[in-house]
């Protein structure tokens, strides 16, 4: 069997490219510099791509990409991805974002240093031979205000440094719940009393709509008189006319740049034009230990994605570690079972699923299970098309709602999953979990039932009057078709019951139309799972 052919596009440390090899799953290609046209024409054949921010995985390539299963951007900025493109086929996007965490903390905190004692300045005037030491006084840290937008891992660094050189540091990040950041023991405030109060001001987000231009034209007045501004994040978080604007007019005391809305930063941008803006060419993760770090985070990621379907770190699919996945695994696979069993009984197409959780599993992150519910479930209709990434987004195109709860106190009880799905008609409700011999639906419709949910399934809805399942089998064997398992689903004595009879082979449409006509069947389907 051929082995996955992983591409590395751009340049990664060696110990990255090693750890690869050992492995011993892919066949790898490794191009320290690929070309766009280079990259189109190997994507067809790639089903795991590495990647830094020279290599653009666009809409257009994506649509190239037939085998593509996987994305690592090794680093933390995935701008050069377009993500929802990825997930709309089922790609995972991963990235690497421990490994540089610390270098370009510490880019920032050397880029403020630069800024507060004009280092830059003082450097290029003694190189020029002179010595201008009144000309360039600066001014200390110690004792200033540090404003820290975004309380990342990065962030985070950037905090502890802050604070080591005896800073008052300010935070803001609305994504993190202020009960995860206490530990940092700074003061979580809204942005606009950062831009009104800090000395310095350090960014430290991913660049979105929401932090495009944080700091702009419009808003320089906020700003108070003096401030410094840092950016090793992404080009475009500060907006760059703005900045040199700023710096003119005296708004702005001086600003250290490590990334830039275009790079290499072009000749004509005005960020050259003023000494008090200081530039480096996107140097955050340029350390040795950075690059040998990021280069094994990412390659660890491969190979565990490819081992034993955990995706770190992962951008559109909900990361699982280790431990977890071996003891979810036999529900993933109930969970795309039932999920395809409830979609070939339900008559119309689903609108609503309600899920609930109880007992010892609701200790782990159970939102897979509920992916993989979906993924059985839209299977039916649209086969191979759909997995575990892409479920969610075709269920929303779908107006299918999902919704799943845990039920709080049940730890200590045996694990169970609830589910009811509703269509435009009716209604199904049933209970699964997982024993010792696999999957088994324990409950339809309040009724108790030992089915497992795989294989091929006559399911019939008929009149609990005696010899309808002699009945059946005796046709069945007529046609040559075993019985390999039965199991019923009762109501009231004499009203509707569910039989449920594990077959060795497909049955043909014709005989399911001859069973369908019947005086005893009210339905009756045939289930593929």
């Amino acid at each position: 069997m051929a082995k996955p052919k992983i591409l590395i596009s751009d340049n990664l440390d060696q110990d990255g490219v090693d750890i690869l090899k050992a492995s011993g799953l892919f066949e790898i290609d490794y191009r320290k510099k690929t070309s766009r046209e280079e990259l189109e024409a190997v994507i067809p054949e790639v089903e795991g791509l590495i990647i830094r921010s020279a290599s653009k995985v666009d809409k257009a390539l994506i649509e190239k990409a037939s085998k593509l299963k996987v994305v690592i951007r090794a680093g933390v900025g995935v701008d050069n991805i377009d993500i929802p493109a990825c997930s709309q086929k089922g790609i995972v996007v991963m990235n690497a974002p421990a490994g540089n965490s610390i270098s370009t903390a510490e880019q920032a905190i050397a880029l403020m240093f630069a800024l507060a004692r004009k280092v830059p300045q003082a450097h290029a005037s003694m190189k020029d031979k002179k010595w201008e030491k009144s000309k360039f006084q600066g001014s200390q840290l110690t004792g200033k205000t540090l404003g820290v937008i975004g309380l990342g891992r990065i962030g985070k660094e950037v905090v502890k440094r802050g604070k080591g050189l005896q800073m008052q540091v300010l935070g803001f990040d609305p994504y993190i719940p202020s009960e995860h950041l206490t530990s940092l023991e700074i003061d979580l405030v809204p942005i606009d009393t950062i831009l009104k109060q800090a000395d310095f001001i350090t960014v430290h987000t991913p660049l979105t709509d929401a932090t495009r231009g944080l700091v702009n034209e419009k808003n320089l007045s906020l700003l108070k008189p003096g401030v410094r501004l840092i950016n090793c994040a992404r080009g475009g978080i500060y907006d760059e006319a703005a900045i040199a604007k700023g710096v003119k007019e005296g708004i702005i005391g001086g600003a250290g740049l490590d990334v830039f809305v275009e790079e290499p930063l072009p000749a004509t941008s005005p960020l050259y034009d003023h000494e008090d803006i200081v530039l480096t060419p996107h140097l955050g993760a340029s350390t040795d230990e950075a690059q040998i770090e990021v280069a094994k985070e990412t390659a660890e990621s491969m190979v565990a994605y490819f081992k034993n379907g955990v995706a770190r770190n992962s951008l559109n699919f909900p990361t699982i570690d280790p431990t977890s996945m071996d003891a979810l695994a036999p529900w993933f696979e109930l969970c795309e079972q039932v999920g395809s069993f409830v979609g070939q009984v339900m008559k119309s197409p689903i609108k609503d699923i309600e899920i609930s959780y109880r007992g010892g599993f609701t200790e782990l992150n159970l939102n897979p299970l509920e992916i993989a519910l979906t993924k059985g479930l839209l299977s039916v209709a649209m086969g191979d098309e759909v997995n575990l990434v892409n479920a969610p987004l075709l269920a929303k195109e779908r107006s299918m709602r999902v919704t799943a709860r845990k039920v709080e106190k049940t730890e200590k009880e045996v694990s169970i999953l609830e589910m009811t799905v509703y269509d435009e008609k009716e209604r199904l409700s049933l209970k699964a979990a997982v024993g010792a011999t696999g999957g088994v639906i324990t409950e339809l419709n309040g009724n108790a039932i030992k089915l497992k949910p795989e294989g091929y399934l006559l399911y019939v809805l008929n009149t609990d009057t005696p010899g309808v399942v002699g009945k059946l089998g005796t046709l069945l064997g007529e046609h040559n078709i075993n019985i390999s398992s039965m199991e019923l689903s009762r109501g009231k004595k004499g009203g509707e019951a569910r039989t449920f009879l594990g077959l060795d082979d497909e049955i043909s449409k014709s005989l399911l139309e001859t069973i369908r006509q019947k005086e005893f069947i009210v339905e009756a389907r045939f289930i593929k799972i």
